[in-house]
């Protein structure tokens, strides 16, 4: 190992602390927005391990839509999935974005569907 390397790798445990925090953080705050996103009716939830939610419109309005109206009438962007492997025109992705907004849109969804 040369000394540059070493360098690097006494910062480590000073941003042990710092890294874990934030961890918790996001996969609380996904935890959270996956909850919030069973609430509202019209939409399957798929468990998740990721920083990110999928789930699954039910209704008449697909994923192409949802995004254009989430982006035009509520400033919110989503990832449409229906070009995935394995997923139809209803699939979107959402990733947290921390507790505030994880809500607003939540709310925004819950305006849009009928």
């Amino acid at each position: 190992m040369n000394t540059l390397a070493q360098y690097f790798l006494s910062l480590l445990p000073s941003t042990n602390a710092v890294y874990h925090e934030g961890r918790k953080r996001v996969i609380a705050d996904v935890g959270c927005l996956y909850d919030s996103l069973r609430t509202i009716p019209g939409i399957d939830v798929y468990p998740t391990g990721a920083n990110f939610v999928l789930f699954k419109l039910n209704g008449e309005i697909n994923a192409t839509e949802m995004q254009a109206r989430l982006l035009n009438e509520h400033r919110m962007y989503v990832r449409d999935c229906s070009n995935k492997i394995g997923m139809d025109n209803f699939h979107i992705r959402v990733a947290s974005q921390g507790r505030e907004k994880d809500s607003q849109l939540v709310e925004a969804l819950r305006i849009l569907l009928p």
